[in-house]
């Protein structure tokens, strides 16, 4: 379409152009024409002084003739008659001589003039038709052109407009995206600050310490968290790195308040360590709380978020002198219970948090059903192996999908970028046009003009042809009134 358009372009002013020329060697044509109308003009004066002073000599002629005349009353002698009729001979013999001669001038003149006339009236009749030839041609082929124009304008608009309705679509879409993605965040961050989930037991119940049963079992259950947080402090390189460059502007508010949810965590641990009046259930319970400062750690640093390590806490939980004693069977079973129970509540927590942000992640991408969205408090340890690969399978394909959306985006961009430039050279294209129709209805009132000019020539044309057909009729009534 543009190859064509700049065709049709040069077409235009190769068109343009040859009008220019013709139109200048037509002016010039008809400058050499009034020229030469104005150059008949003064010869018509010319030979009407001369008719003038023909008559005027005709007449002291016919005066004289009249005076030579022998008057009837008064007496003549001979020698007198003789000497008037030689004169009167000599007269006869001399003046129809001229009077040839100047009517032979005249009529070569008057020859010359219609010929003049003639050539001048053909060769403006061609120039007319030539024009009305050209204006017709011209008509036609630019009418085509604007039709032709017009077509590919609507087709480029249509086109614009379905551009526009896909933009608008995709721009929905991203807002709706967007929105979507805010709400988890906001939901994320609710359930990251709110008391309910910050609040963790940090007593053991005798209840909850009937429950637990003998150390075996309770080493088990701590295995299995372990293990499970292990799990998920292993999420893919490519996923961490998007996951990233898709931090928003809450990012360091959410810092902080990772950070205030840390402090007041380890705040509820001094008091439960003032609490504890034995000294050996102090000394054992320090691994404890580091292990819960670790793990909430690396909690912290699966989602992204650049933390600092915390700080010791406190003057009461450095590593002190041991007692010479050794601690009971109740503080062990005590300190065993607790921690597992602490560390099975962090688990579920930071489970149920990738839970949340993956079923986020999958309803804001429109996958309809993730594998692996069981909890692993109550599975075995084959069925967890299973549900930790197709957990793995879920976030390559959740990659996958985050990254195809990118490249679309960044596609769609592309084209929009080529549209908006195929927008502004068709815009370019409508200005050019719209100055060679201005040209051409300029080209139309000069055609106009030189045609008012051309009807001018003509009706001077046809004053002298009348003037001319006066002259010759003079000629002929002065021959007959001669004979």
């Amino acid at each position: 379409q543009d190859g064509q358009l700049r065709a049709a372009q040069e077409q235009k002013e190769l068109q343009r152009q040859q009008l220019h020329q013709e139109v200048a060697g037509y002016r010039e044509q008809s400058k050499q024409h009034s020229l030469t109308i104005l150059a008949l003009e003064d010869r018509l004066l010319e030979a009407a002084q001369q008719q003038k002073m023909l008559e005027e000599e005709k007449a002291a002629l016919v005066e004289k003739m009249e005076g030579l005349w022998p008057i009837p009353d008064q007496r003549v002698t001979p020698g007198d008659q003789k000497a008037g009729v030689k004169g009167m001979l000599r007269f006869v013999l001399i003046f129809p001589r001229k009077l040839q001669e100047e009517l032979a001038v005249a009529q070569g003149m008057l020859l010359e003039k219609t010929a003049a006339i003639s050539r001048l009236t053909r060769e403006l009749s061609e120039t007319r038709a030539r024009m009305s030839d050209m204006r017709g041609e011209l008509s036609e082929e630019q009418k085509v052109e604007l039709e032709h124009s017009q077509r590919q304008l609507k087709h480029r608009e249509g086109e614009v407009n379905q551009l526009r309705e896909k933009l608008s679509e995709m721009s929905n879409l991203v807002e709706e995206k967007d929105r979507a993605l805010k709400a988890a965040a906001e939901e994320l961050r609710y359930t990251l600050t709110s008391p309910e989930a910050s609040q963790m037991p940090l007593c053991v119940s005798p209840a909850a310490d009937g429950v637990q049963g003998s150390p075996q079992s309770k080493r088990h259950i701590l295995g299995k968290n372990h293990s499970s947080a292990c799990f998920f402090q292993e999420p893919p390189p490519d996923l961490a790195e998007l996951g990233a460059k898709c931090r928003g502007l809450r990012h360091e508010e959410m810092i902080q308040r990772q950070k205030e949810g840390l402090a007041e965590l380890r705040e509820r641990v001094k008091i439960l360590e003032r609490r504890q009046c034995s000294g050996a259930v102090r000394n054992y319970s320090e691994p404890l709380v580091v292990r819960m400062k670790d793990l909430a750690e690396k909690i912290v640093q699966q989602r992204g978020l650049e933390m600092e390590p915390a700080p010791v806490l406190g003057e009461k939980l450095k590593a002190g002198k041991v007692t010479d004693h050794v601690p009971n069977e109740g503080s062990f079973r005590l300190t065993n219970s607790t921690a597992s129970l602490e560390m099975a509540e962090v688990t579920d927590f930071g489970e149920k948090m990738y839970l949340d942000v993956i079923g986020a992640l999958g309803s804001l991408m429109e996958m309809k059903e993730l594998s692996g969205m069981q909890p692993l408090q109550h599975l075995p340890q084959e069925k967890r192996t299973e549900v930790g690969l197709q957990r793995q399978k879920a976030l390559e394909l959740l990659y996958k999908k985050i990254r195809n959306l990118q490249i679309r985006l960044e596609r769609k961009e592309e084209m929009l970028k080529g549209y908006e430039g195929s927008v502004e050279q068709l815009r370019q294209n409508q200005a050019s046009l719209r100055r060679c129709q201005q040209e051409m209805s300029s080209l139309e009132d000069e055609a106009h003009r030189e045609a008012e000019e051309k009807a001018l020539l003509r009706e001077a044309l046809e004053r002298t042809q009348l003037q001319l057909d006066q002259e010759k009729r003079l000629r002929r009534a002065a021959k007959r009134h001669k004979v």
